[in-house]
């Protein structure tokens, strides 16, 4: 085959094609192996325990009657709870706490609807707390969700220093108590007691459990921030997907020391057991029998046996942490209760030790400025500051590459469609005028971590939800409210919403194009045209995204080029934002109609072999004289004696 010939296959990209049909044969197996049979699997598994479920209790096959959730608060007797941060009532039929919503937290920014962490059992999306005793001995009647407690006392609202007590007799000689306190934040602490006066001795299991019927309706479905049951035990933090737990329906855990709860995007509905005492977690998935809707997601502890003799008292307490994933807050109770990393709750990811310090760093400006959207600019300059030595090596490099336009232009020239010859005399001269692309890469890879840590907090935490900035943006947790399609309000007619491109993606969209205008051109057409399109590209995407990640973004991409203005003036380096000189012109006509070239695979592979071998292989060659095959003798005939 030529290899200079314009319109054939050249051999680098017949080897790129059989890696790619290589790598897609081993894609479609690990995916068939790994995903597909997985999921085969736990469906079998969730077939199967539908039908045990319905073989165990028929009545199952009974669907439940939904209604609206003011009705169920009004079938059972209540009590109520209110300490200004956390509101709502507890059931005395069961004793279980399944209404709770939170005081200054609103579903949206008109505040008619408060946030709701439980609801009872007959509605959407149920979550309650349930908690009690459990014993291996048929015979001993012990409290269950028909039981009716009774309140012990006059008090009968519980509020911050003021307990309620519950209590019922199971008309055994067993006396069971409740108490239930309300710090003045979202910690619940359960007081369990039992008297016994029945003339034998009892062995009692203490449990408590957060049980969610069907997928909650804010989930958010990302992969950034874990939603879900999850827990730290054992010195593990233990994250279970809703998904995930069709095929791991019943995950156990004896440790003595942990927590487990359920976790929303912003809120935490969590238990933490007695420390230092042996308890079983558990993860627990319930398929639902009838509709396969309100599947039942539980997790739950039971504490060690406890023998109750008769005459005698057992006593069992616990807390339940129920509201906000406040990062400070949920320290201050890890310190107080003696319980570890119950900040892990907030989903800082594997740059943990980049995320935690953007936060402390974006939560203290925000409380010194008043503003979170000042807040998240000025520590994206402070961030771009940090990176500026990293981003300095990239942009200078970059510099050089413009500088040696007018060789590459001629060099095109040259040697025409010649791609070989062309693509080493352009690797000889970014060695000659000292021009490495991989150093202009390589800082900006380094940055990747750096910047997602960032992106991480904006999206996870609690300071920025219903946060306002300027103008138009009342909450930066959600996207730009104005699109480019009606002129930002201007035209009253309503917009797909595919097309909601507001006002500061298209600020971020201008930034982007003229960062984009200082960098060098691409060797290849479609690198170039993948270059063309990104910056419309991201602004598509990043206009669904939250407006306070829009501001970062913009606002970073503004300081970028800032700086690489001024390093390419530095170097000498003409700026064009809105036109080219004369050589990238002439450059960029060139590349369209000539050969593609890949200079940088060409130099990475020359660093990697370095990198790996030194210089050994070129000090070698060189000693190595030029040796010959010596030339064979030639035969001398002896003359006959006559």
């Amino acid at each position: 085959m030529n290899h200079n010939d314009k319109d054939g296959m050249h051999p680098e990209d017949m080897r790129n094609l059989i890696i790619f049909g290589v790598l897609s044969l081993v894609i479609w197996f690990l995916y068939e192996t790994y995903i597909l049979a997985p999921q085969a699997k736990a469906l079998k598994a969730a077939k199967e325990a539908r039908a045990e479920l319905i073989i165990e209790d028929p009545k199952l096959l009974e669907p439940v009657q939904l209604v609206s959730r003011e009705e169920a608060l009004t079938q059972t007797p209540r009590i109520s709870f209110d300490n200004g941060e956390v509101f709502g009532t507890i059931s005395l039929q069961g004793g279980k706490i399944d209404d709770l919503s939170l005081s200054i937290y609103y579903k949206t920014l008109e505040k008619k609807e408060h946030v709701t962490l439980f609801t009872p059992y007959k509605t959407e999306a149920a979550r309650h707390m349930d908690y009690g005793w459990v014993t291996g001995d048929k015979t001993v009647s012990l409290p269950d969700a028909s039981t009716l407690w009774s309140v012990q006392g006059n008090n009968r609202v519980l509020t911050s220093g003021a307990p309620i007590t519950l209590v019922w007799d199971n008309g055994q000689g067993l006396r069971f108590e409740r108490v239930i306190a309300l710090d003045n934040e979202y910690l619940f602490t359960v007081t369990q007691k039992v008297y016994n006066q029945s003339g034998k001795d009892v062995t009692l299991y203490p449990y408590a459990l957060i049980s969610q019927t069907d997928i909650p309706k804010d989930y958010f479905r990302t992969w950034i921030s874990h939603e879900g049951p999850m827990g730290f035990v054992g010195g593990a933090l233990e994250k279970m997907y809703y998904a995930a737990m069709v095929s791991e329906p019943d995950k156990k855990i004896e440790a003595q020391r942990g927590w487990i709860g359920i976790s929303d995007k912003y809120w935490l509905t969590a238990l933490i057991p007695a420390q230092n005492k042996i308890s079983k977690y558990r993860f627990k998935y319930t398929p639902d029998p009838v509709t396969k809707t309100r599947n039942r997601y539980q997790t739950d502890f039971t504490g060690a046996p406890q023998i109750l003799s008769s005459g005698g008292t057992v006593e069992n307490s616990y807390h339940m942490y129920a509201g906000v994933k406040k990062v400070l807050t949920l320290k201050d109770y890890q310190a107080k209760l003696g319980v570890d990393n119950l900040d892990l709750a907030v989903d800082f990811g594997w740059f943990w030790f980049l995320t935690y310090p953007f936060f402390l760093a974006l939560h203290y400006i925000g409380l010194l400025v008043g503003n979170m959207g000042v807040a998240i600019i000025l520590l994206t300059i402070i961030v771009r500051s940090a990176v500026f030595p990293l981003t300095n090596i990239s942009y200078r490099s970059f510099a050089k590459m413009k500088v040696v336009a007018p060789q590459l232009s001629e060099l095109r020239e040259k040697h025409g469609d010649d791609k070989e010859k062309l693509q080493a005399e352009i690797v000889a001269l970014y060695q000659k005028e000292g021009v490495n692309p991989m150093s202009g890469c390589l800082p900006m890879i380094a940055q990747i971590p750096i910047f997602f840590a960032f992106y991480k907090v904006l999206f996870s935490t609690i300071e920025i939800r219903h946060a306002p900035f300027f103008g138009w943006i009342e909450d930066l947790s959600a996207r730009d409210p104005t699109t480019v399609f009606n002129l930002f309000g201007l035209f009253p007619w309503g917009v797909p919403e595919f097309l909601m491109i507001g006002a500061w993606p298209c600020l971020m969209l201008v930034a982007t194009m003229m960062q984009k205008q200082l960098n060098p051109p691409p060797q290849d057409k479609m690198q170039r045209d993948m270059m063309l399109f990104f910056p419309f590209f991201i602004t598509f995407i990043m206009a669904r995204f939250a407006s306070g990640l829009v501001i970062y973004w913009t606002f970073s991409a503004i300081l970028g080029v800032i700086q690489q203005t001024f390093i390419m003036r530095s170097v000498g380096v003409p700026v064009y934002f809105f036109n080219k000189d004369k050589f990238e012109k002439k450059l960029e006509a060139q590349i369209e109609e000539g050969p593609d070239v890949h200079p940088l695979i060409d130099m990475a592979e020359q660093e990697a072999e370095k990198a790996l071998f030194g210089d050994e292989g070129e000090a070698e060659s060189e000693a190595v004289p030029d040796i010959k095959p010596p030339k064979p003798k030639k035969k001398t005939q002896k003359k006959k004696k006559k």
